[in-house]
């Protein structure tokens, strides 16, 4: 079963997004520094940061965990140039000992909604079966003190990027060396959990333009064959943001799972064989890659029109979660990808309209703004199920 995460003192949009869901051993749980009855006034990057993880804190205490119980942690920032202010209050709130902090991954992204400098999206458990671990040989990116936490099964995976330890790219700047590199060293971090590549069950590769895409597609087919048939790349999230830092063109966020892996796939969705699969499932979870609204011909439905994007590309989480033998309810957390600039009151009312169908709570989650999504779509949401209710 699944329950809410909720504090009355803490920001929630109506009907949009739970504060947070508990199910199975994990709970969702995304904050930034407003609260609900007071407006956000502070524009200052680090007090806005500490205010989002008191509230992080806080929306966890309501579900007897608290900050020490995060194992990973996005952090999203519209000033990239704010990372520097935001580690420092990371470093006091969670510590510095990789021992003990969350897999963590700082991106620049277009905008968020509020006013918001920063916003967090955490995932915790009460778990005891959990190891943090770092390799003294290999470089952490900007604002990972370790590079992963093993939980159970599922290993989370701090942010990778090609940076040395001083945060240097070594040249040349190309796209193809920064994926192959990337995905080496995601290899070389799962081999000390006796995994590889082969175990991964989502991927999230941000990248600072769409123009290093077929780049990146290259360099990514070229390491995944021999490991992957064309038909079972892990879920992948393809997102254009504004800034990684100076010469980073890709950091990649990385799931991986110590056991048995199910490709699901609707024959409603279109495929899209070397490049990445519709969904994983692995124990009681279903890890959807990024969703839109890209028909079987590859054209892009409902041109220039955010709402009718927004309910096409929910209908397609729709139409996987179904495949995998759950309904809607089933699904725990949300991340909404809007291209900046569009009116997110278009994206609200269809998001809205379309989860009345649930007999639930609202999904959590979280919005944010990116530069691009693929060629002429308008929003990307990906999604995790949760089937154990189903036992």
């Amino acid at each position: 079963m699944a329950r809410m995460i909720h504090d009355n003192r803490l920001y929630e949009e109506p009907g949009l997004l739970a504060q947070g869901i508990v199910a199975g051993e994990f709970a969702f749980v995304a904050q930034d520094a407003r609260r609900s009855h007071s407006p956000l006034t502070d524009e200052s990057a680090h007090d806005q940061a500490r205010q989002t993880v008191e509230n992080l804190d806080a929306a966890l205490k309501t579900a007897d965990m608290n900050l020490t119980d995060v194992v990973s942690l996005m952090v999203y920032l519209p000033d990239y140039a704010d990372a520097g202010l935001v580690c420092e209050v990371l470093d006091a709130a969670f510590g510095k000992d990789g021992e003990s902090r969350p897999a963590a991954t700082l991106v620049g992204i277009a905008g968020l909604d509020g006013n918001c400098r920063v916003r967090m999206d955490a995932i915790a458990t009460l778990t005891r079966d959990r190891r943090y671990f770092r390799l003294p040989e290999l470089p952490v990116a900007h604002g990972s003190r370790c590079h992963g936490v093993r939980v159970g099964n599922f290993v989370f995976l701090s942010g990778v990027d090609a940076a040395d330890a001083d945060g240097r790219i070594s040249p040349p700047i190309a796209i193809q060396t920064q994926t192959t590199e990337v995905l080496g060293r995601i290899n070389d971090i799962l081999g000390r959990q006796d995994l590889s590549l082969r175990d991964l069950c989502r991927t999230f590769m941000f990248m600072t333009s769409t123009d290093y895409r077929p780049g990146y597609g290259v360099a990514r087919r070229a390491v995944y064959a021999g490991v992957f048939s064309a038909d079972e790349f892990p879920p992948n999230s393809g997102i254009y943001i504004r800034d990684l830092g100076k010469d980073i063109l890709l950091r990649s966020v990385a799931i991986a799972y110590r056991g048995e892996k199910q490709i699901v796939a609707s024959p409603k969705v279109r495929k899209t064989p070397g490049s990445f699969s519709q969904s994983v499932r692995v124990g009681d979870w279903l890890l959807i890659a990024g969703q839109d609204a890209v028909g079987f011909q590859r054209e892009v439905l409902a041109e220039g029109d955010l709402a009718g994007q927004t309910e096409i590309t929910l209908r397609h989480v729709q139409h996987i979660v179904e495949e995998a033998g759950g309904t809607l309810d089933d699904v725990m957390k949300t991340t909404v990808y809007l291209t900046a600039g569009r009116n997110r009151n278009e994206f609200a009312g269809a998001y809205r309209n379309f989860f009345k169908q649930r007999a639930t709570t609202l999904p959590a989650g979280l919005t944010l703004e990116v530069v691009e999504l693929s060629p002429g779509c308008l929003v990307e949401i990906d999604a995790v199920a949760y089937f154990g209710r189903h036992r």
